[in-house]
């Protein structure tokens, strides 16, 4: 199984490869062995795949995200092929769901696994042990030997109760232990995975409601469990709970504090996904219960300032409840982490601006909350805005490697094509400069090594200070230093290595 490359490869930025180690559970239990290569990981992938390829295993399992992860997976998948040009490769991940024909138009790509893998990888492996035909495996694409793609059929969505503990032996776990960018005075912080999957909203510019389409929880009892064990397994003293929406049922959420509680769990954790309008119902009771269990950091997904983008990419809150849910969140001490994007199809300048001065205004308000960087509108299939887009001009890639570029980070006139060059090149200066005035720093503070930290810090916490002023005048128009620190990016996280 390969993980490949994201682009954004940073110390703590770095999680457990959980896409695959979830699939990886039940062929692990029933005795298979399996070996994760994690290329964020392991610098010397290739010579670790080589050693594996000789040992003639039964696949290799790629799973990958649109953007960068494309471009390093078929690296990989290339590497395979020039190996043993019959051993099966299979993608599976968020954009072999999205688009699962062109995916399999590769010529380095055999099968796709689409949706969740948890029961569909395992039915697949078995039957290729044993030689049986695949198409009576629900949630494949196959392709046979004239190049013809075959569907099938949908795999219902599986019961989370079902879902087996993380086989944490295939990965060396202390590679995905750093400190934290957010939480204050702790040191092995780790990203432990869902206690549930999907969202029940429907935000347009999200795939993950056309993906796992309802929200699935596990039982209360059952997520405190999953949790208390990888916190004691691993001497955890802040954790990160990757749920699209942790909040969705206060009732579940709050069980699962309480009992962190009970059992005495002394650690700080968030969870990836929190709405502004959750935190303003939350009851006095509920978020002293929330905050008594360790909750340190709500991540909320604010995107925009302009109330009529807000209402045009379904997003169900208001530029109210955002700067609300700032204000309530001081008060009970938890910082807030706000992320936003900019770049959507009518979006004005004037709107651009709307969500810079909500930027400007939530750390006015609030010192203590971390304005992430603004990431750039992108397009994906089956979202709600994606029409939206291709009626605005968008002309989506038709290869599956041309979408290596599709990324958060960066800008092109394919991906934006609503915007005029210069529009373009002041939205990529402002996800820059919100970035280095923000998420950088926060990154130094998760090196491991202190000597290494100490001299990160020295040089990039006055950059951020001086990025900083500039995003709080909005001087985002003349930035020529840019190009070159996105081309040192390019060639640091981005560019595939012979």
């Amino acid at each position: 199984m390969i993980f490949p490359r994201t682009g954004f490869d940073v110390e703590g930025a770095v999680a457990p490869p959980f896409g695959l180690l979830t699939i990886a559970a039940p062929l692990q239990k029933e005795g298979y062995n399996i070996k994760i290569i994690d290329q964020r990981t392991d610098a010397n992938w290739k010579s670790t795949l080589a050693q594996e390829l000789k040992k003639d295993p039964l696949c290799i399992a790629v799973s990958a995200i649109s953007g960068t992860q494309i471009a390093f997976g078929l690296d990989a998948s290339k590497f395979v092929r020039k190996f043993n040009k019959d051993l099966p490769i299979i993608w599976g991940g968020t954009h072999a769901t999205i688009l699962p024909e062109q995916t399999l138009e590769n010529e380095n790509i055999d099968i796709v696994v689409h949706g969740e893998g948890d029961i569909t990888f395992s039915e697949l492996v078995k039957a290729l042990e044993k030689n049986q035909p695949l198409h009576n495996i629900k949630g494949l694409f196959l392709k046979d030997k004239n190049g013809k793609i075959t569907s099938t059929g949908e795999r219902p969505l599986m019961d989370m109760e079902q879902m087996l503990p993380t086989p944490w032996e295939l990965i060396n776990v202390p590679d995905y232990i750093y400190k934290d960018f957010y939480m204050r005075d702790v040191e092995r912080t780790m990203d432990v995975g869902q206690t549930s999957r999907g969202c029940p909203f429907k935000c347009g510019y999200c795939c993950s409601s056309h993906i796992r389409k309802v929200w699935r929880p596990m039982s209360a009892k059952k997520s405190a469990e999953r949790i208390i064990n990888d916190v004691r397994r691993f001497n955890l003293d802040s954790i990160w709970i990757r749920d699209d929406n942790f909040f969705v049922d206060m009732k579940r959420a709050t069980e699962i504090c309480k009992t962190l509680i009970k059992e005495k769990v002394d650690i700080k954790w968030y969870s990836s996904g929190t709405r502004a309008d959750a935190i303003m119902r939350m009851t006095h009771d509920e978020i002293t219960t929330i905050k008594k269990a360790g909750s340190e950091v709500f991540k909320i997904g604010a995107e925009s300032g302009s109330p009529r983008v807000l209402k045009l990419i379904n997003k169900q809150a208001t530029v109210e409840d955002t700067i609300n849910a700032n204000k309530k969140a001081k008060k009970y001490d938890i910082i807030p982490a706000f992320s936003f994007i900019g770049g959507f199809p009518t979006e004005t300048y004037d709107e651009l601006m709307q969500t810079i001065d909500c930027m400007i205004k939530l750390k006015k308000d609030n010192p203590a909350a971390q304005i992430e960087s603004m990431c750039i509108y992108t397009a994906y299939p089956g979202t709600l805005l994606y029409p939206l887009a291709i009626e605005y001009g968008l002309k989506p890639p038709q290869k599956l490697e041309e979408w290596a570029t599709w990324g958060f980070h960066d800008f092109n006139e394919q991906r934006n094509p609503w915007l005029n060059s210069n529009e373009r090149r002041r939205l990529g200066n402002i996800c820059y400069i919100s970035t280095l005035a923000c998420v950088v720093k926060n990154l130094t503070t998760s090196m491991k090594n202190p000597l290494k930290r100490s001299m990160a810090q020295s040089v990039i916490y006055p950059m951020s200070s001086y990025y900083q002023w500039r995003f709080n005048h909005k001087l985002f128009n003349w930035a020529p230093e840019i190009s070159l620190l996105r081309y040192i990016r390019h060639q640091m996280l981005d560019k595939i290595k012979e």
